[in-house]
């Protein structure tokens, strides 16, 4: 089997809800990280044998296979063919596994995998008119909102309301640190937007985070959700639009393209779990990943626990017994926000830059998704 490489990465900032890129349309926000990802490459866009994004809210200006879209839009040759998948929020973690598979398995040398979410003009669950009957009576009541199941998981593992808030509170200072160190500087790629008066601006940062929580800000807010008691809009994940691009390769493909692997694709892993608890997919997907690259948890040195609440990566570092220290040192989607269809791939990019900061060898990328489900991607740094 083929060796899969990750030959670059890049994103935009992710931008509040109703905020700066509220006048972008999807496909134009998708572009931009395309176009950048070959521009500071040097690459021909002739070069790129498929795209393939992830996108969960595939309807409205989102729908009709929004990959292939973005390759029309942006002027690409007409032969490039363009994917959409759909697995729930580990979508764009899953475009850039398939993309490597698809190197791995010696179908092609050269692949863009990614992910846009535009959760301001194709807002959450606005793709979904109606669950099938028999589904509903199979689950019912037990299948629930990600954010009844958040609660469900406080409970049943035993995380406290004050738990739930310090973990968000640190993930905050985490991310006000990386962000006065620029330490997203090498990935993020400034997106020009239209403000309110018509004049054009430019934003190059993630606008989400706030520097100035405390956790007796946390600790006052109402729990966001019907009937919840742990959850609140402080400790779950907020909503953001984004788009991100990451270029897989074979290593002879970039010896002949005179570019340098930055990191290898080591192994990948997605799995099913309880629908009733639905977050608790990335425990099981990170024990198989591990499995399959035989390593331990102890090997990996940074992890990327994605934060839709803060339950999620409270359990896994609890059950696999992680280091704090190591898991989302950057912050994660409680500050910096959770674009759904694109978070996986920007995680991606957190992983491979902060890896390369530190000169570590191992990050371990992990998501849990809707109707219960967990992926796991595993990078090393060359």
């Amino acid at each position: 089997m083929a060796e899969a490489y990750i030959l670059d990465a890049v994103r935009t900032p992710r931008a509040r809800r109703q905020g700066k890129f509220t006048a972008i349309h999807p496909v134009d926000l998708l572009v931009m990280p395309l176009k950048a990802l070959l521009a500071r490459n040097a690459l021909e866009p002739s070069l790129v044998e498929d795209l393939i994004i992830g996108c969960v809210t595939q309807t409205g200006e989102q729908g009709g296979c929004i990959a292939r879209k973005a390759v029309l839009a942006a002027g690409w040759p007409d032969s490039i063919p363009g994917l959409t998948v759909n697995r729930l929020c580990g979508s764009g973690q899953q475009a850039v596994n398939m993309a490597a598979e698809s190197v791995m398995a010696g179908q092609h040398e050269l692949l863009i995998g990614g992910g846009v979410e535009h959760m301001t003009r194709c807002p959450m669950f606005s793709d979904i008119k109606g669950e099938e009957s028999v589904l509903i009576k199979r689950f019912h009541p037990h299948l629930a909102h990600q954010a009844t199941a958040a609660e469900r998981l406080a409970w049943r593992f035993g995380f406290s309301r004050e738990e739930l808030d310090r973990y968000s509170y640190e993930s905050q200072m985490r991310a006000k640190r990386a962000m006065l160190e620029e330490r997203f500087k090498k990935s993020i790629i400034p997106v020009s937007y239209r403000m309110q008066d018509g004049e054009q601006a430019l934003l190059d940062r993630d606008d989400n985070p706030r520097p100035d929580t405390t956790m007796a800000a946390l600790a006052a807010l109402q729990p966001a959700f019907k009937d919840g008691e742990k959850v609140t809009a402080g400790n779950s994940s907020a909503i953001v639009d984004g788009a991100a691009a990451v270029l897989i390769g074979s290593a002879d493909k970039a010896r002949r393209l005179g570019l340098k692997p930055r990191a290898r694709v080591v192994a990948m892993k997605v799995v099913g779990s309880d629908p009733s608890l639905m977050l608790t997919g990335p425990l099981e997907a990170c024990r198989l990943v591990l499995k399959q690259a035989n390593l331990s948890s102890s090997q990996i040195d940074l992890w990327e626990i994605n934060e839709a609440f803060a339950p999620v990566p409270l359990l896994v570092i609890r059950e696999l017994g992680l280091d704090p220290l190591k898991v989302n040192v950057n912050g994660g989607a409680i500050p910096f926000g959770h674009p759904l269809g694109a978070t996986g791939a920007m995680l991606i990019n957190t992983a491979l830059d902060e890896l390369e900061r530190t000169l570590t060898r191992y990050a371990l990328i992990t998501m849990c998704t809707g109707l219960g489900m967990g992926i796991a991607t595993i990078i090393e740094r060359v």
